[in-house]
């Protein structure tokens, strides 16, 4: 039911952190990778749903992999066994702090913390309350806001979220953006000009994020190509995506899953991303997702949807266009705008760039998340 990497380079002098999370994801892999290059131990226990993690092999990973898609309510059923595993490993196992992504290993990991007298980092990716069915949202968020301000530090996604968790309820609050690796992306332009106007859509991929919507304003565009690369763990959906794709020659789709180095590499070769978000979840409203700077990064705009702090973003950087949801016309003027003018499109992707290099890039967040942990030893310490 778990697997162990057999390579430990822990050394008796650096601080042992245990990163603990219910599903694989790019955001951890940035972290644990970034900290382990900065002189600490890692550890990582996971829940991986069966699906890959490619990750660095100097880096233990313990994982449970019974295979529960991430979202879907069925999931809920597996959550003992995620429990039980995250008890076991979090009190057998040594380690100097806990980092735990989440509310549903951060529970347990405050209760370890506090047994074993050592500080506890929380890293909210998604404030769970709010992707929560109706009937349970309540109860979640009124616990987890009750509970979080025990925790060392405070690290979320996006500033906006503090105002998601009911305003600066913790003393030692961080924001570390999701953004990309600087290395990821190649700095050569091509300015020849292309047959075609490739908009480009990777990553998790959910009914609410209305990419049928796309595949419709596309189809109705003449020299506009929409490739879709990623994961979709709802089969129904899945199927109405592939078979609109089928009907339409500019339509290319892949759903089953691909490396992270794939999706980088099909938004530098685009012209456009998109990110559109249901503002209607509670917990949408707050997103900043990694598509948004992945975007920058390659010098591209993106179309997001108005509502959400990502438009808040786009619209402070002037790197892509507004538009509101579930609004298929104005999705497809905003596609034809971009296309017709590639002056503009040029103009709003040196935006994002800028914005990146000065802001989001990874080497910032780094910088940043070391520093959370050289304060939370150091106050350990002293308190020692």
């Amino acid at each position: 039911m778990n697997e162990k990497s057999n390579v430990n380079h822990d050394s008796p002098s650096k601080p042992v952190i245990m990163m603990v999370i219910s599903y694989p994801d790019t955001r951890l892999k940035k972290e644990m990778e970034s900290l382990q290059k900065n002189g600490y131990n890692v550890r990582v226990t996971m829940w991986q749903r069966g699906w890959p993690f490619p990750h660095n092999e100097e880096i233990p990973v313990k994982s449970l992999k019974i295979n529960a898609p991430a979202g879907d309510i069925k999931s809920v059923l597996y959550f003992p066994f995620w429990w039980l595993f995250l008890i076991v490993e979090l009190f057998k196992s040594d380690w100097d702090v806990v980092h735990a992504v989440n509310f549903d290993t951060y529970l347990f990991s405050l209760i370890a913390a506090r047994l074993k007298n050592k500080p506890i980092i929380y890293d909210i990716f998604d404030f769970y309350g709010d992707v929560m069915p109706y009937f349970l949202r309540k109860i979640v968020v009124t616990l987890d806001k009750l509970l979080l301000p025990y925790s060392n530090a405070l690290i979320l996604a996006d500033d906006s979220r503090i105002e998601q968790i009911g305003g600066r309820i913790h003393s030692n609050i961080y924001t570390i953006n999701n953004s990309p690796m600087e290395h990821l992306f190649s700095h050569d332009e091509d300015d020849t000009p292309s047959e075609e106007f490739v908009v480009f859509v990777g990553g998790k991929i959910a009914e609410q994020r209305s990419l049928d919507m796309l595949i419709s304003a596309v189809s109705k565009i003449e020299g506009v190509k929409l490739v879709i690369r990623g994961h979709c763990g709802e089969p129904i959906y899945k199927q109405r995506l592939l078979r609109l794709g089928e009907k339409l020659e500019d339509v290319d789709i892949y759903l089953d899953g691909v490396p992270y180095e794939e999706i980088i590499e099909g938004t530098q070769g685009a012209d456009l991303t998109i990110a559109l978000y249901d503002p209607h979840i509670p917990n949408n409203k707050y997103a900043s997702p990694n598509k948004l700077f992945e975007a920058m990064a390659s010098k591209i705009p993106i179309i997001v949807n108005e509502n959400t702090s990502m438009a808040d973003i786009v619209k402070n950087e002037k790197c892509g266009m507004i538009i509101p949801y579930g609004d298929e016309n104005a999705l497809k003027d905003a596609i034809s705008i971009l296309k017709d003018s590639p002056s503009l499109k040029k103009r709003l992707g040196n935006n994002g760039r800028i914005a990146y290099e000065k802001k989001y890039k990874w080497s910032i967040m780094e910088n940043r998340l070391v520093n959370i942990y050289s304060q939370v030893l150091s106050w350990e310490s002293y308190q020692g």
